[in-house]
């Protein structure tokens, strides 16, 4: 997850390295490595009304920081659920492109102060959260 500017400037991003970023507002539940267990795996969270004015752009990203291809994972897949479980957007990575990093989804806060979501599954060879900000920033 990657924040930006107006100015599509990286301002902080959350991933596994770095568990919460403005002032706990985005969160990462922390690495799974194994995939073991029901559900899923790892979990950011965003409270959108309390991001800080200065946040109008946030781009949800998943890389296979090993490197591993997402179709050699079985069952891979990354979601967008709303605020009451709702699923908003849903890519099946196991059966997509033998890449490491995909833009999933962003949201662009527009001059009302709602937050606009497209679905994005723009893959792109990354294996971190770093070569993810400039095709973040391409896409908003």
């Amino acid at each position: 997850m990657i924040a930006y500017d107006a100015n599509r400037k990286k301002i902080d991003a959350c991933y596994f390295g770095k568990l919460a970023i403005l002032g706990g507002v985005i969160q990462h539940s922390g690495d799974n490595l194994t995939g073991d267990g029901a559900g899923d795996d790892e979990v950011i969270t965003v409270h959108l009304g309390d991001l800080p004015p200065e946040v109008t752009g946030l781009v949800f990203t998943v890389n296979s920081f090993s490197g591993q291809k997402f179709t050699d994972v079985a069952k891979a897949y990354c979601r967008l659920l709303d605020a009451g479980g709702g699923e908003l957007v849903r890519f099946d990575l196991t059966h997509s492109e033998p890449r490491t990093g995909v833009l999933m989804a962003k949201f662009i806060r527009q001059f009302s102060g709602e937050w606009e979501m497209t679905a994005l599954g723009e893959f792109v060879d990354s294996r971190t959260v770093r070569g993810m900000v400039k095709p973040g920033a391409a896409a908003l």
